[in-house]
């Protein structure tokens, strides 16, 4: 990377910084491109050819935090992801992203943002599923998304609160899947289910 280069992505990272500690203050209900100028010591013109207008500061933060999470999924094995190995890559990434993760995602700063991020790890999570259907209704499939986004509010927290390791969490699902789950799903709505990723 080019002086010129490093030097444009200091300046771009100082804007969203700065756009992050006024947006998460609790004294501030409205950040404006002024308050950000002041913040981060740039002038207007300098904010304005980086970005059009304040919200797409936000909008950058929120897209890179989504690209992470997508990349984690892509460059592990689509076919039979290893849970035991994904673990630890999915808590490395929240631990070091929470700053905005647990605001955006876990205390609804942005709602829209938080359905987002969720639903794309409940549909990842389904995509791991083994599913065989007797028959196809919306009861068996919001029983299923009922289950799905239950594991993926369980491990979320469980990464906020570091109270509860994530690989605790995996024990308690795979536990709750193959202890009681997979016999209800079967008789009450004929799924068999089983996790790639939760296989012992």
């Amino acid at each position: 990377m080019g002086i010129y280069e490093a030097a444009r992505n200091r300046t771009m990272v100082s804007i969203q910084e700065s756009f992050w500690e006024l947006y998460t203050s609790e004294e501030k209900k409205r950040v404006t491109v002024e308050d950000v100028c002041r913040n981060a010591g740039i002038t207007r013109s300098t904010f304005y050819y980086y970005y059009n207008y304040i919200d797409e500061v936000l909008d950058s933060i929120k897209q890179k935090q989504m690209d992470l999470i997508r990349d984690l999924f892509e460059t592990s094995n689509n076919e039979n992801r290893d849970f035991q190995s994904f673990i630890p890559r999915f808590q490395e990434l929240f631990i070091e992203n929470e700053r905005y993760l647990i605001p955006l995602v876990m205390e609804y700063k942005d709602p829209e943002f938080s359905l987002k991020y969720r639903s794309y790890i409940e549909d990842m999570m389904f995509n791991d599923l083994q599913i065989d259907m007797e028959e196809t209704s919306t009861q068996t499939t919001e029983a299923l998304s009922i289950i799905i986004s239950g594991l993926v509010h369980m491990f979320l927290n469980c990464l906020a609160s570091n109270i509860i390791t994530l690989e605790d969490a995996n024990n308690m699902s795979n536990g709750m899947i193959n202890t009681g789950l997979r016999w209800v799903l079967k008789e009450k709505y004929g799924v068999d289910i089983g996790f790639k990723r939760m296989v012992n």
